[in-house]
């Protein structure tokens, strides 16, 4: 099997960003972070808010003094605050315990960062400060509806951007970098489902697809660590690596660029190894957001 036949790359282990370097604005095309310049001041009735439900998900039973006791609001503020929560049915009083609980509504605020969401926040500043760095854009990109979904892209940030747009792009696996690398790092039986899938398009659309020599191609992509797509004709090179989490590939990293301006023996250095850092850093990113409680 192709897993078989991955020579693992040796672990690196990037620094353990701060919390607050995990995260960024999102109204800022080039990633600040810098709360100082935040276009409106927080609303301190909505942070208090967030800051109780916190407290309230940490205990599994909570009464009003343990509340003030970790939260430092006054008592009265609690209540008031408990007592919206009850009405919007996020938290409970249970008199046969003698507290407060959080109820399964909870989950609801989290059912949407997964995927994709939680990727962009793991990996944004790390994808600006690569574009920074070798001043092309990236993209991130995970697997929707048989496709590879883009879902992020500095090419507002790159003085050499593509002349066509990237982002919300639905990527073909078998064309594409982006493509080969999720079909290369995914596992096995992902894989096999997914050829299946091509092979039916394919046939359904009257072209042929060689699945031999599709494997053939996912076996020296598996060898070198990255895919690369491109050709004597085309105007751009493409390659792509795996954000990995454990054995499993969860997305992947594209950088395209113009073949002219990068000399073949420096695209490794210049590219394609600052890519494989950057993603590094971003698995043990999405590992430390995971942990903290997302």
């Amino acid at each position: 099997m192709l897993e078989s036949e991955l020579k693992e790359r040796p672990a690196k282990s990037p620094q353990l960003p701060k919390y607050n370097d995990l995260h960024c604005r999102a109204n800022s095309l080039r990633g600040s972070i810098d709360e100082h310049k935040a276009s409106y001041a927080p609303v301190e009735s909505a942070r208090r808010v967030l800051l109780l439900l916190q407290a309230l998900n940490a205990q599994r039973i909570a009464t009003i003094g343990s509340l003030h006791q970790v939260t430092g609001l006054s008592k009265p503020t609690i209540v008031r605050m408990l007592e919206t929560l009850i009405s919007e049915g996020y938290v409970v009083r249970d008199n046969f315990v003698g507290g407060y609980s959080v109820t399964s509504k909870v989950v609801s605020l989290a059912s949407g960062f997964n995927g994709a969401p939680l990727l962009i926040e793991a990996a944004r500043s790390r994808a600006v400060a690569l574009t920074n760095n070798i001043k092309w854009p990236v993209s991130l990109g995970t697997l929707r509806d048989g496709h590879i979904l883009v879902s992020f892209t500095t090419a507002p940030i790159s003085p050499w951007a593509y002349p066509f747009p990237v982002l919300h792009r639905f990527l073909d696996l078998e064309l594409t970098a982006m493509g080969q690398c999720y079909l290369t790092f995914c596992d096995d039986e992902e894989r096999a489902l997914l050829l299946n899938a091509l092979t039916q398009q394919r046939r359904e659309r009257g072209r042929p697809f060689d699945a031999a020599r599709v494997l053939r191609d996912l076996r020296a992509t598996r060898k070198r660590g990255y895919a690369r797509v491109g050709g004597p004709r085309r105007v751009f090179d493409f390659v792509a690596v795996p954000i990995l989490d454990g054995q499993r590939c969860t997305a992947c990293m594209g950088v395209g660029f113009y073949r002219t301006a990068v000399p073949p023996d420096r695209i490794l250095e210049t590219v394609i190894e600052p890519m494989l850092e950057a993603a590094s850093a971003i698995q043990v990113d999405m590992r430390s957001l995971t942990s903290i409680g997302y």
